[in-house]
This record gives structure tokens, sequence and C-alpha cells, in this order.
């Protein structure tokens, strides 16, 4: 005779069972639902649009454009990512399960965009990898250091800057300082000092009026000469003291004619003290124009007489001797 099943090893009664598949369905629906809700279609949207963005930069296209995109796109979608999450965030408190498989996607996504965009890349310059071939020569007399700047990203803060990308800012060091006194920014031993025509060009721009208030002044150009040095190329002299240019708009300069002096016009924050820019970019307008890399020829390079360098800054801070390179014009 076959042994009789047990009560407890019996199947539960047909509707129990039904009611139990009932519930995992509706789980299931709950946690998959079969249309996405409205803020994780909008996540894969900002995930698209960085896409877009990245995809966009990356071709070098040239003018304007890539600029504005480069400056206003990382921002708007960090804003656009972060307003997203914290709908997504109201909206799964109010409608549980908070983490469903699709929401924690989406989150995860928008993180993911927050996280890259607010880490801002070097500027890819449509003139990259084509530098200028004009003979740009040290703008200045005796020996100066290179504190930020360079064709590399030794010099972060501005890489970041689409006009600069490949500007160099300069100081001069003395005995393992840049000041006279180390409290009084305007004891730089920069300020007052000559600036020359590091090459032959045309006067297109020159401002000269601005006061030398250091960190109060307006913009972190200053004073400053623009030369046409070839076509669609333009060379920045900037940081130049009140009153001091020789030049003119219009006037044609031989490479070592003098323009003015250093001053501290300039409102700079990474370099808070007289210091001289100078940069080449593709149009004359300031902060609008894309940067070109240029080699310097002619000079002493920490001490040793080459034709052509690259010469690199290592950062700035107050208090300690920057770690750049040392430019001369040979004697």
């Amino acid at each position: 005779m076959g042994r009789k099943r047990s009560k407890s090893n019996a199947p539960p009664p047909l509707e129990t069972r039904a009611r139990g598949v009932d519930a995992a369905r509706e789980a299931v629906a709950q946690s998959l639902p079969l249309k996405p809700e409205l803020w994780v279609l909008a996540a894969w949207v900002v995930v698209a649009l960085e896409a877009l963005l990245a995809m966009y930069l990356g071709t070098r296209q040239s003018g304007a454009l890539p600029i504005r995109a480069y400056v206003f796109g990382a921002p708007l979608l960090a804003a656009s990512a972060l307003l997203v999450g914290v709908v997504g965030a109201v909206q799964s408190y109010r409608k549980r399960p908070f983490a469903t498989p699709q929401r924690t996607v989406a989150f995860c996504l928008l993180a993911f965009v927050f996280a890259t965009t607010s880490y801002h890349l070097p500027f890819p310059a449509h003139r990259s990898f084509r530098p200028s071939r004009v003979r740009v020569e040290p703008p200045f007399e005796g020996e100066w250091t290179v504190a930020w700047g360079g064709p590399d990203d030794s010099s972060a803060l501005l890489a970041t800057r689409p006009d600069r990308r490949f500007g160099r800012l300069f100081v001069v060091v003395r005995g393992d300082v840049t000041r006279a006194d180390p409290q009084d920014p305007a004891s730089a031993f920069a300020n007052q000092q000559p600036v020359l025509a590091p090459c032959a060009g045309r006067v297109v721009r020159a401002v000269g009026d601005l006061p030398d208030v250091g960190l109060a002044a307006s913009d972190d150009l200053g004073n400053h000469v623009v030369l046409e040095i070839a076509p669609e190329e333009y060379l920045f002299l900037t940081g130049l003291a009140q009153g001091s240019l020789q030049v003119s708009v219009g006037q044609e300069l031989a490479s070592g004619a003098p323009i003015g002096r250093v001053g501290f016009s300039a409102a700079s924050r990474i370099l808070p003290e007289p210091h001289l820019g100078l940069h080449l970019q593709d149009t004359p307008e300031p902060i609008w124009g894309q940067s070109i890399p240029y080699y310097l020829h002619n000079l002493r390079l920490n001490g040793e007489y080459v034709q052509r360098a690259e010469a690199v800054g290592r950062g700035f801070f107050p208090g300690f001797p920057p770690k750049g390179d040392r430019i001369a014009r040979p004697e």
C-alpha cells in the first residue's frame, strides 16, 4: 500500500496558488514597468547629449562655436543631470520601491554625466597639431621663468582656456623668489620690465589705459597689444602697465621693437602679481579665439643655447620658486 501523504506536504489549494501567482506578477510589473518613467527617459537623453558634445568637440572644428560648446555645454549638462536626478529621487521616494532596476541604471548614468562634465579636459583646439611656423623669440631682456603654460597639459589651468590653451605666463625669479616683498604683489621683479616684439607683425589692437590695480582689474588680460604675425594668427602680449605702450594700431613692428612695460593691470587668480602673458590665437578678438601652439626660437633655455624650444611652465604658488623653464635671449 502507498503511504498516505501527510497533511503538511499537501499542495496548497488552487485559490491560494492563484493569489500567489497574481502577487508575483504584480511585483514584477512594479519593478520592471513596461513604460519607463519620464525622468528615466530624460536621464538617457542627458547621456546622449553628452556623447554628442564629446563627438562634436572631438572633430576639432574651427571658429567660435566649439568654444561656446566647450564653455557652456559641460556646465549645462551637469546642471541637467543634477536636476533630473533630484526629480527622479523625489518620484522614486513617492512611488515605492525606490531602487528598481531601471531607476538604479538611470541614477548611475546621471552620476556619470555629473562627474565627467564637472572635470574639464583640455580644450581640443583646431590647430592642436599644427603649430605656428613663425619664429617667435623671447619678448623680454634678461632671464625669465615660465610659470604657467606650454604645449602640453602640465599647466592644466591654462589648458582649459580655449584662447590660451598653448599660452605662457612669464615671471622674473631672483634668489628663488619673484617679489622683493613677499606681502606686496606689486613688488614683483617683473613689474615695469620692458616688453619687446617677439617677432615681426602689424599692431591690430592696443589697450593701454587700464589702471594697474591687480586683482581688482576687470579681466585677466589687462592692458595688451595684439600683433597680426601671419594669416589668421594673432599674438597677444598681456598684463602691460598703464600708459606704457609705445605702439599704435596699424604700426608695423620688427622683431625686438619696444612695445611697453609689464604692469599689474591683469586680474589673474593663478598668478596674482605682475607678469607677462604671451599667447597666439586665430582671431584678434579676446576670449573667443582658438589657441595656436607656438615654439620659442633663438633663446637660452635653462642656461643653454637652443634654436627652438617648447618651454613649459609647471605651476606658480606665491612664496615658492616656479619650477618652469628659464628663458632668455642669447647674449
